[in-house]
């Protein structure tokens, strides 16, 4: 668990995973410099469940969400690993039930790296359910998992996974254009794994005026929204190219030649002409979930690369 400016959650988060019907676990707590009484929360856990409840202590501040659970990763020598974000609520079996599918995964795919995510339920500060399912409120779909998928859309939510140690091994470089931990993770176990998913929510996915990341309602007016700024589509995009492109560069020796294919012409998007580029979307299934998202994201493609500089300038 990393933290940050999370007393007004983090008992309810913590006493959810201390009424888990899976008891063998370890909780390991790392704060990313907190000024208000999250710091006091946890030793009083700590005291309390020494056996169960740990915290990190390595001077560190203000690494962000990403590189603090990159950094608890180097602390952990477990078989299994989750991760919890300091505000949501597990319910009592998400645990036992991501671990079974774990090992179910596990005897099919006995040496690979696997990764499990699960559903969840959206609420809001009360824990009251604004959607019954993340997936369908935000209009993402858990089965596009492949690589070429991954790289353009994420739909891995980091407070529902499981990872084996097979993975976590493959989890050793951690780069500066990543966009977030569950994204990257997800990427990395798509290429070298394989990733499964429950249908079933475990997590009460908190939302409140002080998430990192949420959970914002997919509709056709908020697409709208979003096109009408070319400008943020434009740079959203090249995060996402950027991304991929740490991704090459740290695995490029290790992926095969056909993987190799797909992600080289991901990164090169941006490079080359807009009627390439279509074609390269095409090609290797560059698809995110649904059909006015695809569409506006060909839209985006088919802008001429020396246009972009003045629709910059005209959305500013």
């Amino acid at each position: 668990m990393s933290t940050y400016n999370g007393e007004k959650y983090l008992r309810e988060q913590i006493d959810s995973i201390l009424n888990q019907t899976y008891t063998d676990w370890r909780l390991i707590i790392r704060d990313d410099g907190s000024t208000d009484k999250t710091l006091q929360i946890i030793e009083e856990y700590v005291k309390k469940f020494s056996e169960k409840i740990n915290l990190i202590k390595d001077n560190k501040k203000h690494l962000g969400p990403q590189m603090s659970y990159f950094e608890l990763l180097n602390h952990s020598s477990a078989e299994y690993i989750m991760f919890c974000d300091q505000d949501d609520f597990w319910l009592p079996y998400k645990i036992e039930t991501t671990l079974t599918k774990m090992k179910d995964l596990e005897r099919i795919y006995p040496n690979k790296p696997v990764l499990v995510h699960s559903g969840l339920k959206v609420v809001d500060e009360n824990l009251r359910v604004i959607s019954d399912s993340f997936w369908k409120y935000q209009k993402l779909n858990p089965n596009l998992k492949s690589l070429c998928n991954l790289l353009i859309q994420n739909n891995v939510t980091g407070c529902t996974i499981m990872i084996n140690k097979k993975l976590k091994n493959f989890l050793k470089v951690f780069p500066q254009n990543m966009i977030m931990h569950d994204w990257w993770i997800a990427l990395v176990a798509s290429a070298f794994g394989t990733i499964g998913h429950i249908d079933e929510p475990l997590v009460l996915y908190r939302q409140h005026d002080r998430n990192d990341t949420g959970a914002k309602k997919y509709s056709v007016k908020h697409f709208l929204g979003r096109v009408v700024k070319f400008r943020d589509s434009v740079e959203s995009n090249k995060k996402i190219i950027n991304q991929g492109k740490d991704f090459y560069s740290i695995y490029k020796n290790l992926l095969s030649k056909e993987q190799q294919e797909v992600v080289y012409n991901f990164v090169t998007l941006f490079e080359s002409g807009r009627h390439e580029r279509v074609y390269k979307i095409f090609k290797h299934r560059f698809f995110k979930y649904g059909i006015i998202r695809n569409c506006g994201f060909v839209c985006v493609m088919l802008i001429p690369s020396n246009k972009k500089q003045i629709l910059n300038k005209l959305n500013k």
